[in-house]
């Protein structure tokens, strides 16, 4: 018998909602590294916490944004976010790489950034859709929230239902009856059933649960790829509060060089793929030949850092946080699934009744190979999830039970299947080791930041009074000053190599502010030549200064002759 489960009701044991979240964003308010602000106020009544870590003027340096919980239902973002903020507010006096990490670089961690949605998954019915609160029509019939789902077998979690039918499309798997999968006519298979959300149809129009309450989701809420009139995606781009709280934001920081965000649509895993032939479209929708280069290194780091394999396949997103931080916010942008769920070891095919008397028993072995070498892949992920749950000892499915559905008259409706928000969220015991590498990812990707120096000088007299000044601007760090999505969408502020003159001094060719195009990685750079006219001038020196926000600033005092 198996021992009790590890989690009961609700969410996973130790994952936070508002209250216990909000209070340890103020316990971390109290660190000298970290102030908290409140970027809004939701129609929840909810703070969007922003957390500021650095020294000196935090918002004067080249940073990073890190936002989590960009899906609301993955509630492991938050926590993770939370987990780091509070490693590196205890590490940074006593770790004097990470002192100097944070004299240079500020980052800007948003938690929550839809807390509204957030906290949906904390009340009953569990399981329902992690919108925020905006009442919508989603099913465009005039009138809003008016076909929510119901908890019809009254176990508090909203499940799926499956209902007899001869023309359903559905059959339970062959090895167990618990996984629906579609039948496939080709293979000689007949469909039993149709797989709906756990509900009635309240309006009466033949569609189950298709408008429930709450409505916007925050990953479909952008400009990029919008997915108009779809539902979650809100009435029109960046409609909400929080989504225009965080583009406000992002957008009155030009410090902020790069994203990471905490979300599905993982491109560290399955890095984007460039398309040098839509690069001269008119509007971009596929990562730059130019940038590629870069994500694939950065990706292959994480890669390593990370350590696990076989990452679920990333969703393309329409309207998401991640790929608008690239193509309209002009930033390198980063999106890691910070976990899924593993292919354990022991992994025995059958799962239902089977006994396993040990790991490696033969015949288990044998399935497991047969598995591998068998072509039909229906199933295999929410085979492996039942795997995963048993060794876990976790709750995580209802058992398909019969109820009486006035909507199916005469036919058999049972009620089950995945309690999600158990089986796309870790146990929180593994919140802290997920944290230490995204920690680790994160000090990773702030090394590969450019970094501009004024490099060679050289001064020669030209006779008269006449001086040729050359200098040249060097980007030591690896990425490129501008991605060069950023440098076509002009969002992001260019490097401006400046020049100070002594009194008396002016200029015979050149400008004292030159806007510098993108420079490459790994010392990429720029000559610039000026005459300079000072025969009267009483001092002698130049000063030359090479300065972006999201870059930094560089200076350096040339003597003339």
């Amino acid at each position: 018998m198996l021992a009790a489960p590890l989690f009961g009701q609700g969410p996973p044991a130790g994952y936070t909602d508002y209250e216990k979240f909000r209070f340890r964003v103020r316990e971390l308010g109290r660190s000298d590294l970290v102030t908290v602000k409140s970027l809004a106020t939701t129609l929840g009544g909810r703070e969007i916490y922003l957390l500021k870590l650095g020294h000196g003027e935090i918002d004067k340096k080249p940073a990073m944004l890190i936002v989590g919980g960009v899906e609301s239902d993955r509630l492991a973002g938050g926590e993770i976010c939370i987990a780091m903020a509070m490693r590196w507010s205890r590490q940074h006096k006593k770790d004097a790489a990470l002192t100097k990490l944070f004299d240079r670089y500020t980052i800007y961690i948003i938690p929550r950034p839809s807390p509204d949605a957030t906290e949906r998954c904390f009340g009953k019915p569990y399981g329902l859709s992690a919108t925020n609160q905006r009442p919508t029509d989603d099913d465009r019939d005039g009138v809003t929230d008016e076909d929510p789902p119901e908890d019809l077998n009254g176990d508090g979690w909203i499940t799926k239902m499956r209902v007899e039918d001869p023309a359903g499309l559905y059959m339970p798997h062959p090895q167990d009856a618990r996984v629906m999968i579609k039948a496939d006519p080709k293979k000689g298979e007949r469909g039993r059933y149709r797989l709906l959300s756990e509900g009635k149809d309240n309006d009466g129009d033949e569609a189950w649960n298709e408008d429930g309450p709450g409505g916007v989701r925050f990953n479909k809420n952008f400009t990029f790829a919008y997915p108009f009139f779809k539902v979650g995606a809100g009435p029109h781009q960046v409609s909400e509060i929080e989504t225009r709280a965080i583009a406000d934001f992002a957008f009155s920081r030009p410090n902020i060089a790069m994203v990471v965000s905490f979300t599905p649509e993982d491109n560290l895993m399955h890095p984007w793929k460039p398309n040098a032939g839509a690069e001269s479209k008119r509007i971009k929708t596929t990562l730059f030949t130019d940038d590629a280069a870069y994500v694939k290194r950065i990706a292959e780091k994480y890669r390593k850092i990370h350590g696990e394999k076989n990452a679920p396949t990333s969703p393309k997103g329409a309207g998401s946080f991640s790929e608008w931080a690239y193509f309209h916010y002009g930033r390198w942008s980063f999106a890691s699934r910070p976990w899924w769920i593993p292919k354990p070891k022991d992994a025995v095919a059958k799962t239902g009744d089977a006994k396993k008397t040990d790991g490696k028993d033969k015949k288990e072995n044998d399935k497991d190979k047969a598995d591998k070498k068998a072509d039909d892949k229906r199933g295999t992920d929410q085979l492996n999830t039942l795997r995963w749950l048993k060794r876990e000892k976790i709750d995580g499915f209802v058992e398909w039970t019969e109820v009486k559905h006035a909507d199916f008259p005469g036919r058999k409706v049972e009620v089950g299947g995945f309690k999600t928000l158990l089986t796309q969220n870790p146990p929180h015991k593994q919140i802290s080791v997920l944290a230490e590498k995204q920690a680790k990812f994160a000090v990773e990707l702030l090394g590969q930041m450019p970094r501009v120096s004024i490099g060679e000088t050289k001064v020669e007299s030209v006779g008269e009074g006449v001086f040729r000044l050359q200098v040249t601007v060097v980007n030591t760090g690896y990425l490129p000053t501008l991605s060069k999505m950023g440098a076509i969408s002009q969002l992001t502020f260019p490097l401006i190599l400046s020049l100070e003159l002594p009194k008396g001094a002016k200029l015979v060719t050149g400008h004292l502010r030159t806007h510098l195009g993108p420079l490459a990685g790994t010392n990429g750079r720029s000559k610039h030549t000026w005459l300079i006219l000072a025969k009267d001038a009483k001092a002698r020196t130049v000063r030359a200064s090479v300065a972006s926000p999201s870059v930094g600033k560089s200076e350096k005092t040339v003597k003339l002759p």
